[in-house]
């Protein structure tokens, strides 16, 4: 398997997202980055309370339950790219797999 994934802020929610790109099987899967939300909980504890903030995880969960269907790494910065983020400040490393 062929996995590399990056960190991401969604540009519309602003919640930390994971991306991962399974270049062997062709798709792209987004997934919260709960070590990143906790640590922000942590520093802005209003933060979990927040309704807007909740509304934006409710949203970012949906992204989450999908997988889009990309075979290369410029389709990934294409895709990426349409949802609002610079492809070019993106830094994807791979992911060893055993």
């Amino acid at each position: 398997m062929n996995l590399f994934k990056a960190h991401i802020i969604h540009p519309h929610t602003n919640v930390p997202l994971i991306v991962y790109f399974n270049q062997s099987d062709g798709f792209v899967s987004f997934e919260r980055d709960e070590k990143v939300l906790q640590a922000i909980y942590s520093v802005k504890s209003e933060l979990a309370l927040s309704e807007s903030f909740q509304a934006s995880l409710k949203r970012t969960s949906h992204l989450c339950h999908t997988q889009y269907p990309l075979d290369t790494m410029d389709e990934v910065a294409e895709f990426l790219g349409k949802i609002g983020l610079d492809p070019k400040e993106i830094e994807f490393e791979q992911v060893l797999v055993h």
